[in-house]
């Protein structure tokens, strides 16, 4: 072999040297955010945790908040540094998960270390508060609905809940052309009464609070509004325990009719009665009157003789014994 194809052969060695440059630089920075400043070189972000609060959880509500960390050089390590969690909820993996079981304020330190070694400690306040009662609500779009609009039901605090039914008096100018549930596997079924929409919803699993449980299709006959306030419901769980419900008012009584005055005829055909005494009526027995003055007289009662008892008869004196035989 000649010395011209000798020197001219690429050493290998150092071809492949600057693949493995870039390759650490993209493993460096698949590890952890950063930048790169005119050198070339890779300056890593500090660490810093994305939320700055923890949501309200609610005793027996499945809770779960993420509370990751960004910048530094992965892997990351998280922990509870001091305080306390609430009973029911841990922290793993960067998220607090769990069900809260007593209500109250709970103060406490996470602290994220990466593969550099360095930390970031960050301090929070999670509220755990008494579940509320369940609640469904129309979410009305803002101003006149003028053609055929979709409106969302929404629950609130749904716990167990297996079952629902709502009453909603949308106005006579309101019609309804379909109802389905947001979850496409659970059973609707709907009807229309006039301007009354009754709807019964089953759910296969527990919706979570704030999500759609139903989309309500309305199509007015001419724009207007709809009201919120005639929406009723009523939930229940899987043994049939009413978890909330708003029930719809019942009607106020007939008012009673008022009497009619003195001297007229009422429906009923009986005629009302004056109990005053009507000029030349005779007085009431016991009463004269002076017919110079006009006033009445009160005449002096009678006494009645005393009655003489009658005389009783002489005693019949007693017989001696033989006396008056023959």
């Amino acid at each position: 072999m000649s010395q011209r194809s000798i020197s001219g052969r690429r050493p290998r060695g150092r071809a492949g040297a600057p693949a493995l440059v870039l390759l650490g630089v993209l493993g460096l920075s698949a590890c952890g955010s950063g930048t790169t400043d005119g050198t070339g070189s890779v300056r890593t972000d500090a660490l810093t945790f994305e939320n700055t609060s923890v949501p309200v959880a609610y005793v027996g509500e499945e809770f779960k908040a993420n509370m990751l960390v960004s910048g530094g050089v992965g892997p990351y390590a998280y922990r509870v540094a001091s305080g306390s969690l609430p009973p029911g909820v841990t922290f793993s993996g960067g998220v607090l998960s769990g069900t809260p079981k007593q209500a109250g304020t709970y103060a406490f330190t996470l602290e994220a270390s990466d593969a550099n070694l360095s930390n970031k400690v960050a301090r929070y306040t999670l509220n755990v508060n008494e579940l509320p009662p369940l609640s469904l609500e129309p979410m009305l779009p803002p101003g006149e609905i003028r053609g055929e609009t979709r409106i969302p039901v929404v629950v609130k605090a749904p716990r167990a809940v297996r079952a629902a039914r709502f009453t909603w008096d949308l106005g006579k100018d309101v019609q309804v052309t379909r109802v389905q549930a947001a979850d496409t596997s659970s059973p609707v079924f709907w009807r229309q009464e006039g301007s009354v929409l009754n709807v019964d919803l089953g759910f296969k699993a527990v919706p979570r609070s704030g999500t759609r449980v139903a989309l309500v299709t309305v199509k007015p006959l001419k724009p207007g509004t709809i009201s919120a306030s005639n929406f009723w419901y009523e939930s229940r769980d899987g043994a049939g325990k009413v978890l909330g419900e708003k029930k719809r008012p019942q009607a106020a009584p007939a008012a009673l009719p008022a009497a009619a005055p003195a001297g007229t005829t009422p429906a009923n055909g009986t005629p009302t009665t004056d109990k005053t005494t009507s000029p030349g009526t005779p007085p009431a027995s016991g009463t004269s009157t002076d017919t110079s003055t006009g006033s009445e007289k009160t005449p002096a009662p009678v006494t009645s003789p005393t009655p003489t008892p009658p005389a009783s008869p002489a005693p019949t004196p007693p017989q001696t014994p033989g006396q008056g035989q023959p």
